[in-house]
């Protein structure tokens, strides 16, 4: 019985002393095993980021919020390190801001950037909540729109083009976070309110006012963005009051369909942009002078993260670059070789950086 107690005892001494050599072991490799999972598991996080980028896209153009996986990956891409050449850039969503989100991007390439885009973001409430989230590093926007965005009072807006500039920069570079206006290209993208070649000439109109005063026999081609923004027809109509008055107003949010329903008599009048293609062929259509000069300048400019400019010093040149090329005319026949001809945007912006020697 003593002896069959001892032989139990060294069994259980023997346990003992190895279970005191082994367990550091044991525990060293959890602790190398750990590490190595923690590694892993950065690197996927990374993985998933960009994976989760592309679907943010989708959502800004839906409207909806972006994921906080995107944002977090966009976030750390836009506030990266100098040595992170990476660049998003977005867009609103219509042809001349396809067209210049391409410039600026293919630009970036030329110079050593990868770029990603998210183009078609939707309306400028999205695309300025995409730049401020960290979605995107830039999108371009228009001087007008960007005091709309700022809710700057219409009273309190100027009439000059430089003085619209040197405000929303002032106060963009106030925003949490700080954002950057670059300088403008050299032309005004204003509002055009448009009237079919025969109804023009059939009711001599010539100006807004015209347009008012004969409103009760017209049918006014919109889009949903320009009946709900205070700077658009709730501003046509403070300052022309039968503007009110249209026989008939139906929404069509695509611009070529617009055009398409003056073409086809569906419509009389419509609001389209001084850069559109459409309006080269002044055989079809008639820009209505506006003697109150009721809207500010709509000069576009390059909003860009501040962080981001700080941290790739750059990048700033090559965006200047790009917007000094451009003018009216040049922007107008941009817009009519995609809106007209069918052309890709990336094509035409490819094409346009190569004559001008910028990639």
């Amino acid at each position: 019985m003593e002896r069959n107690d001892t032989r139990v005892n060294r069994r259980i001494l023997t346990l003992l002393a190895m279970l005191v050599f082994v367990f550091p072991l044991l525990a060293a490799c959890g602790s190398d095993n750990a590490g190595d999972t923690s590694g892993t598991g950065t690197n996927n996080a990374g993985s998933a980021g960009d994976t989760a980028t592309a679907p943010a896209t989708g959502s800004g153009t839906d409207g909806g919020a972006p994921t906080a996986a995107a944002t977090a990956a966009d976030a750390g891409n836009a506030g990266g390190a100098s040595g992170d050449k990476t660049f998003t850039v977005g867009s609103k969503n219509f042809t001349e801001q396809y067209i210049l989100a391409e410039l600026y991007a293919q630009a970036m390439e030329a110079k050593g950037y990868e770029v990603e885009r998210k183009i078609n973001l939707g309306s400028e409430q999205i695309a300025d909540r995409a730049l401020r989230t960290g979605q995107i590093d830039m999108y371009p926007e228009y001087t007008g729109t960007m005091t709309v965005i700022l809710k700057i009072p219409e009273d309190k807006v100027p009439k000059d083009p430089e003085e619209t500039f040197n405000l929303v920069k002032e106060r963009y570079a106030e925003r949490k976070p700080p954002l950057t206006v670059l300088p403008s290209a050299p032309f005004d993208n204003n509002f055009g309110i448009v009237v079919r070649k025969e109804a023009a000439d059939q009711y001599n109109l010539k100006t807004i006012e015209d347009v008012a005063k004969n409103a009760s026999k017209l049918t006014f081609a919109s889009y949903q963005e320009f009946e709900d923004r205070s700077d658009a027809r709730k501003n046509v109509e403070k300052s022309y009051p039968g503007f009110k008055n249209f026989k008939k107003t139906v929404l069509v949010d695509s611009l070529g369909l617009r055009y398409k329903s003056l073409e086809t008599g569906n419509a009389d009048v419509g609001v389209g942009f001084l850069t559109d293609g459409q309006l080269a062929d002044e055989d079809k259509f008639v820009v209505m002078e506006d003697p109150k000069k009721i809207w500010p300048p709509y000069y576009p400019a390059p909003v860009v993260s501040t962080e981001y400019l700080e941290s790739h010093p750059d990048a700033e040149a090559i965006l200047n670059s790009v917007s000094e090329k451009l003018s009216a005319e040049t922007m107008r026949e941009l817009n009519g070789q995609v809106d007209l001809e069918k052309e890709e945007p990336k094509d035409v912006a490819n094409d346009f950086l190569e004559e001008n020697r910028l990639k």
